[in-house]
């Protein structure tokens, strides 16, 4: 356990120098837990699969990483609004290895910019990773999120965050990368838009040419060109 805990705190002194995108644990206050387990019981632990009214005034990613921390679900973002079950198809982990699988992750915000990139009329890759250590206090996250330099319309759009029963996947590639090789159905869905993404203006660029180590070692390394998308 010391050994663990030492880990942790070396990896969080690493991550915290590197110019990645961060979000600190989550510290909310009584009355935005008493909102997201409200929400949770009335319209998540039901799992009809129904469309979430979301009215709180909290943003959307706290409430994904709330339940995700505390209520034993993970979540799935998707242009597509009316996935009714999931299937499993074949894709690669992010380790590389082979798995035809449905895929899911424990981090709210990996979720949501798969779910507001409009992939419709995107044909260029996208480069991202999601990184998490724990801490006494929570969960301290880090992203780099790259889509290609091209000028390309419509950039973002709406979409769905699916929350789907924890327990019925597995670990995949990384820590917050999970996969189930059955067909899953949601719990609930919960409707977003480009703007509950919040890191809409920190977006990197890479050239479609550009070796995937190039992209990693700038985005740990380098700023951000604000000149970038």
């Amino acid at each position: 356990m010391r050994d663990h805990t030492i880990q942790n705190r070396l990896k969080r002194y690493l991550l915290d120098r590197l110019q990645l995108l961060k979000i600190e644990e989550l510290d909310l206050p009584a009355q935005a837990k008493d909102e997201f387990d409200d929400i949770y019981h009335h319209s998540i632990l039901p799992g009809e699969g129904k469309f979430i009214s979301y009215k709180s005034d909290y943003p959307v990613y706290q409430f994904l990483n709330y339940l995700i921390e505390n209520k034993n679900v993970l979540v799935h973002g998707s242009n597509n609004h009316m996935i009714d079950s999931f299937e499993p198809k074949e894709s690669t982990l992010f380790n590389g290895r082979p798995i035809k699988a449905v895929f899911a992750a424990s981090d709210g915000v990996w979720s949501l910019f798969f779910s507001v990139k409009n992939r419709r009329d995107y044909a260029g890759s996208l480069r991202n990773l999601c990184l998490t250590v724990p801490t006494k206090k929570g969960i301290r996250r880090y992203y780099y999120f790259s889509i290609i330099n091209e000028e390309v319309e419509d950039i973002w759009t709406s979409g769905t965050i699916y929350i789907l029963p924890k327990d019925q996947f597995n670990r995949g590639g990384i820590r917050d990368e999970w996969v189930c090789e059955q067909n899953v159905k949601p719990l609930a869905k919960l409707s977003v838009a480009s703007t509950d993404f919040p890191f809409i203006e920190e977006i990197r660029t890479h050239a479609e040419s550009e070796s995937i180590l190039k992209t990693i070692l700038k985005a740990l390394f380098f700023k951000r060109n604000n000149n970038s998308k």
